[in-house]
């Protein structure tokens, strides 16, 4: 017994004295957090008066999970089954925290060791859940599908000039009333499918999936039905952050990836794209995340062959978690070179994003997105002279889940192109409502 309690007191010290946190603590306010910890430590003093007391391990290990110390909790539920083995509610616990940390293996041990016991009813159809979610979890490839229906009012059904004259030269054209923008609505139709494979590396890379099919069919203007076809797969690497870490990175992850694009308008094909771009991403000390991309897109536009070209940018982004609300913001700069059979459609684009996300009451999720571009034409334009457009993207979005399988998605769109050239001159603002579908058997 004196060594089993040596054992004890050793172990409960070596998993205690460690202030890991291995996920986001449970709590999120910033005071209720500080209080926890405040109990944690003060348990802690506890237990070196009273190191075999069981129900002030327990205490200690839940204050654990809630301040986000799974492996910590773990060390201590360990050390009680070394002083009584048969604890099957420590039994259950190990398994879900296990679980949560991805150690299936373990998880799975420990879960149905909890059967050995003869549990409840209630005890045992959580068991049965959990071990079921380790069956699917363990599973090479994981699949997402989702199914959109919506509709969509715009005041651009016809894609229409905001202007009242065209300048060509010294002349100047009035612009035809049915050349200006006009209201419509539409159906929008989209499915998409996502499928993450493990590769069961000892870094934990994967490969990813990624299928989608969208629509917007006119009330009206049946000539502007749109139609895409995405389909991209990305590899990634994660990288040992002794040798691979650039710009002090934590957890750095570098991902290759090709994405194929097919539009069509009214049932015709207008553009095909092929991007391969190389991203690197990770976290910095203060919980902000970076990404750093390159990438070389190919373009095939079908109207013109003047038009096909390539593009070469470069984009750097940053996102950061704001403490205590749950909101998320970041931005993102890009720089563009695009090079086309024809000079007058060579162009240096530059532009930056800002978004913001924040949970609301209710389960509602609210986030919104500003984005600027200015594309700079390398030569004038024939008959127009000098090109120059300055776009500009204003996005508002509220999800509300339902239940495990639906959401609701409403959004709200402000664009706008401004040109030295009339009839590039754009603007418009669309209103949508979707219904999202995503449990598929």
């Amino acid at each position: 017994m004196k060594y089993r309690t040596f054992l004890l007191i050793v172990g409960t010290f070596l998993c205690l004295e460690l202030p890991a946190q291995n996920v986001q603590p449970t709590l999120t306010d910033p005071v209720e957090l500080a209080a926890a910890q405040q109990q944690k430590e003060e348990v802690f003093k506890q237990l070196f008066q009273d190191p075999t007391n069981l129900s002030l391990l327990f205490k200690y290990a839940n204050l654990s999970i809630l301040v986000g110390d799974l492996e910590g909790a773990i060390g201590v539920f360990e050390q009680m089954l070394i002083y009584d083995s048969e604890l099957p509610r420590i039994r259950l616990e190990l398994g879900v925290l296990y679980f949560r940390l991805g150690a299936y293996a373990l998880a799975n041990n420990y879960l149905k060791s909890v059967k050995e016991f003869n549990p409840p009813p209630e005890v045992e159809a959580r068991v049965d859940q959990f071990l079921e979610a380790i069956v699917s979890a363990e599973e090479p490839f994981q699949w997402q599908q989702n199914l959109s229906l919506g509709w969509k009012h715009t005041t651009n059904g016809n894609s229409g000039i905001n202007a009242d004259f065209i300048e060509i030269g010294d002349f100047l054209l009035d612009v035809d009333p049915e050349s200006k923008r006009e209201g419509d609505q539409s159906t929008l139709y989209n499915y998409s499918l996502s499928v993450d494979q493990d590769l069961n590396h000892p870094r934990g890379d994967n490969i990813q999936y990624f299928f989608s099919y969208g629509a917007d069919r006119f009330n009206t203007y049946s000539q502007f039905d749109i139609q895409s076809n995405v389909f991209s797969t990305r590899r990634n690497f994660h990288l040992d952050e002794n040798y691979f870490s650039f710009f002090n990175l934590e957890d750095p992850v570098f991902s290759p990836n090709i994405n194929l694009l097919r539009v069509v308008l009214n049932r015709e094909e207008i553009l095909r794209s092929g991007r391969i771009s190389l991203d690197y991403s990770g976290q910095l000390d203060d919980g902000s995340s970076m990404l750093f991309s390159y990438y070389r897109d190919e373009k095939i536009f079908k109207s013109g062959r003047q038009k096909n070209g390539r593009i070469n940018g470069i984009s750097f982004g940053q996102s950061y978690v704001w403490s205590g609300s749950q909101a998320l913001y970041g931005y993102k700069i890009i720089l563009e070179n695009y090079r086309a059979n024809a000079g007058y459609e060579f162009y240096e684009n530059y532009g930056i994003e800002f978004s913001y996300s924040q949970p609301l009451k209710a389960n509602w999720q609210f986030s919104s997105k500003y984005s600027y571009q200015h594309k700079s034409h390398d030569e004038d334009y024939p008959l127009f002279g000098d090109r120059h457009d300055q776009m500009e993207t204003l996005r508002f979005n509220l999800l509300k889940p339902i239940g495990a399988c639906w959401s609701l998605n409403f959004g709200w769109v402000l664009t706008g192109t401004h040109s030295t050239i009339n009839i590039y001159k754009r603007s418009g603002s669309n209103l949508s409502a979707q219904a999202n579908y995503q449990c598929f058997k």
